[in-house]
């Protein structure tokens, strides 16, 4: 099903992120989220969040790195493919 969603600029940067570097799609990342939140007992703690947010800043940090060096058009995907694949061998 397509539906529209209004979600925060800040939020959905950290999202298109972490899917880019997963090699996720974003509707794939929604749907695994919404998943989790609907599962019995479900609960998100500040800690949890805290983790979460410290890994996601380090994510932006090194797609910022990547993204500046990466070269413009088809190639850049190429590029960050090598920094995830550097990031997942880390």
């Amino acid at each position: 099903m397509k539906t529209t969603l209004e979600i925060d600029d800040e939020l959905y940067r950290e999202a298109k992120v972490h899917a880019s570097l997963t090699g996720q799609k974003m509707k794939d990342l929604v749907t695994i989220g919404l998943r989790l939140a609907l599962r019995p007992g479900a609960t998100t703690t500040r800690s949890t969040s805290a983790a979460a947010s410290r890994k996601l800043a380090a994510c932006f940090a090194e797609a910022d790195k990547l993204m500046q060096t990466a070269p413009r058009g088809p190639i850049a995907r190429e590029h960050l493919n090598k920094g995830r694949s550097r990031l997942d061998k880390a």
